[in-house]
C-alpha cells in the first residue's frame, strides 16, 4: 500500500493552452524532460471559438512526478531496461496543489516526437510500450486527490516476449476535463518513461537526402546565404540526437553546435543549416551529421556521417553590373568606330572635291592657251 503525503509547495501550477481542434499528438515534454511538464488540448463542444477566459488558471494546479513508496523522489523520468518477458515495479506521485478536491484521469501512452521536435504522447489507444504499463490505485482509470494531498500510484511495466530490443518510449499523463460556456478544456500533466528492451543495442544514423540552395546578396559579388537541408533517419534501435554542419570551397564553415534534434528509432528529421557563401557559380561542399547521446542514455555515439552536395551560386546583381559595363564598353567601341568611319568619309570627300577643283583649273588654263 502506498501512503498519502502532503503536496510540495515548490510545485508550479499548470498553464492553460487552447486549441480549436484536437491534434493527432499532443505536446507533452520538452527535449530536456522535466519532472512534470504541462500540456493541453481542447475538445470542441457546442462552440467553435474558444475563449481563453473560459477557464481559470487556478483550475489547473497539480503535478505528477516519479516517486518511491514514500513520495516524489527527485527523478525526472521513469527509466528502466527490461528483458523481454520480464517486468518492473515503479511509482508516480500525483499532487493536488489547488483548494478543491479533484478527480484526475490517469493514462499511459506511446511516446513520439512531434513536428515541433518535442516529445509527445500519441493520441488514441497505445500500440507499443504504452500498452505495457499499468497504473494501480485507480477507480475506472481515475483517482480523486484532496486539496494539498499527494497520492502515490504504483506503476507496473510488463514487457511481452519476442519484443525487439532497443528503445520503446512511453509516458503517463494525468489530466482533468472541465467545461465552461459550451467548451470542454482538458488539462494534462505527464511524466516520461524511458523504456529500453534489453538485447542487441545498435545506435545509428544515416543521411537520406540533401537539398542545398543559394540566395545571392543584392550587393554585387557579396556573399550570399547557403541553406542546406539534410534529412536524417535514425536507422538504429535507440534514440539519438543529431547536429549538422556544412563546409566547402567558398563556404563559411558552420560548426556542429546548438540543440540536437531528438530522433526515436525509425524517426526522420530535417536538419537545416544556414551559412554565408561566395557566389562562385558552383558551390561544392559536405554536410557532416554528428550523432549525439541524449540525457543519461548508456550508449556510445556512432561515427560522424558525411555526404556531399553541389548547388549553383550566382550573383545576379553582379552579372547585371557586368552586363551594363559590357554594354557601355561595346557602345564606346561602336561609337569610336562610327566616328572613325565618318572622319574617313569626310576626308575622302574633301580630297575628291580638291581633286575636282584642280582638274577644272587645269582645263581652264589649257583653253586659255589655245586662244
Amino acid at each position: 500500500m502506498f501512503p498519502r503525503t502532503s503536496a510540495s509547495a515548490a510545485a508550479v501550477a499548470a498553464i492553460l493552452l487552447f486549441s480549436a481542434a484536437p491534434a493527432a499528438a499532443v505536446p507533452l515534454f520538452s527535449a530536456a524532460p522535466a519532472a512534470a511538464v504541462p500540456f493541453f488540448s481542447a475538445a470542441p463542444a457546442a462552440a467553435v471559438t474558444v475563449d481563453p477566459a473560459a477557464a481559470s488558471p487556478s483550475a489547473a494546479q497539480w503535478s505528477v512526478s516519479p516517486a518511491s513508496s514514500a513520495g516524489p523522489d527527485g527523478r525526472i523520468s521513469l527509466r528502466h531496461t527490461i528483458d523481454p518477458g520480464a517486468g518492473v515495479d515503479d511509482a508516480i506521485a500525483v499532487s493536488n496543489l489547488g483548494t478543491d478536491s479533484v478527480t484526475y484521469v490517469v493514462a499511459p501512452g506511446d511516446g513520439v516526437v512531434g513536428d515541433s521536435g518535442a516529445f509527445d504522447i500519441a493520441a488514441g489507444d497505445p500500440q507499443d510500450s504504452g500498452a505495457w504499463i499499468t497504473v494501480g490505485g485507480l477507480d475506472a482509470g481515475a483517482v480523486t486527490v484532496a486539496p494539498g494531498e499527494t497520492r502515490v500510484l504504483p506503476v507496473r511495466i510488463d514487457v511481452p516476449d519476442g519484443v525487439t530490443p532497443g528503445d520503446h518510449p512511453a509516458g503517463i499523463v494525468v489530466g482533468v476535463t472541465r467545461s465552461s460556456d459550451g467548451v470542454s478544456v482538458t488539462n494534462r500533466v505527464g511524466v516520461r518513461v524511458h523504456l529500453q528492451v534489453a538485447g542487441d543495442i545498435v545506435p545509428a544514423l544515416r543521411v537520406d537526402d540533401i537539398a542545398a540552395t543559394f540566395t545571392p546578396s543584392w550587393i554585387p559579388f557579396a556573399p550570399g546565404v547557403l541553406r542546406v537541408e539534410t534529412r536524417v533517419e535514425n536507422s538504429g534501435n535507440v534514440r539519438l540526437g543529431a547536429l549538422a554542419a556544412v563546409s566547402g570551397t567558398g563556404v563559411d564553415a558552420a560548426s556542429l553546435a546548438g540543440d540536437p534534434a531528438e530522433l526515436l528509432p525509425g524517426d526522420t528529421a530535417t536538419l537545416v543549416t544556414e551559412t554565408s557563401a561566395w557566389p562562385i557559380f558552383a558551390l561544392v561542399g559536405t554536410t557532416t551529421v554528428r550523432p549525439v547521446v541524449l540525457g543519461d542514455d548508456p550508449i556510445s555515439a556512432p561515427a560522424l556521417v558525411e555526404q556531399g552536395f553541389t548547388t549553383a551560386a550566382v550573383s545576379w546583381s553582379g552579372l547585371a553590373v557586368l552586363m551594363v559595363a559590357a554594354g557601355a564598353i561595346v557602345a564606346v567601341v561602336i561609337g569610336r568606330r562610327r566616328g572613325g568611319r565618318a572622319g574617313r568619309r569626310g576626308a575622302d570627300a574633301a580630297a575628291s572635291a580638291g581633286a575636282g577643283a584642280a582638274t577644272s583649273e587645269s582645263a581652264e588654263r589649257v583653253e586659255a592657251g589655245a586662244r
